[in-house]
């Protein structure tokens, strides 16, 4: 049987996706009538809590964040009809494919890939470009690595969506955010975690950036 998802609403799944990290366990929270990220009153005690019910709390809820703000990001860029996507030739592997795998059972999974078809009905421009990229199924679609959205900045800039500065300060929130909490807090554990913020990152570069990206989406 095969399956059709409807991708037409994707930059704002992605939105509420990152929303949802963004403040998981309320440490974080979103004030929908000002459109803006804050720290919640009672932050540290919510750390504490985080951390006595979980000894590796503060790695997860950094995991959660530094995944919510890639898909804030995503949301933007697509929402602004921008493309990040790229094509995962998954079908290549597989039973039949030209670099099919040797395990029967681990072949077998990419047939899920071919029963599951994806469109964008209501979505024209996402739509076009799931065409060009000939994207056929939910699992090609590739959106990219944190760190690659750096030098598609200017895009936004350019329709208007940031300014300079605020291009300049984003780009170097990624760097950040990607070498110290993606790259290593979230993908290496170490046994030093830091449930708040090194040198004021949470404070100074992250909420703000979290910010800009919210009124660049919604504008």
């Amino acid at each position: 049987m095969t399956i059709t998802q409807d991708f037409s609403d994707f930059p704002k799944a992605l939105h509420n996706f990152a929303i949802a990290q963004i403040v998981w366990l309320n440490i974080l929270e979103f004030d929908e009538s000002a459109y803006v990220i804050r720290e919640a009153s009672d932050v540290e005690q919510g750390r504490q809590l985080l951390f006595e019910n979980d000894p590796y709390g503060y790695w997860i809820w950094w995991l959660r964040f530094s995944t919510g703000f890639e898909a804030l990001i995503k949301a933007v860029f697509l929402s602004n009809e921008i493309s990040l996507i790229s094509k995962n030739n998954h079908l290549q592997k597989g039973v039949n494919g030209s670099n099919k795998l040797l395990t029967p059972e681990a072949a077998q999974v990419y047939g899920f890939i071919e029963a599951t078809r994806i469109l964008a009905s209501t979505n024209g421009w996402l739509q076009q470009e799931l065409t060009r990229l000939n994207i056929n199924h939910p699992y090609e679609i590739n959106t990219g690595t944190l760190g690659q959205y750096k030098n598609k900045l200017e895009m936004l800039e350019a329709k208007s969506k940031i300014s300079i500065k605020e291009r300049i300060f984003i780009k170097d929130v990624i760097t950040v955010l990607s070498d110290i909490r993606r790259n290593v807090d979230a993908h290496v554990f170490l046994k030093s975690q830091v449930g708040g913020s090194i040198n004021d990152d949470l404070s100074q570069l992250y909420i703000p950036s979290v910010n800009i990206l919210l009124r660049a989406y919604q504008r």
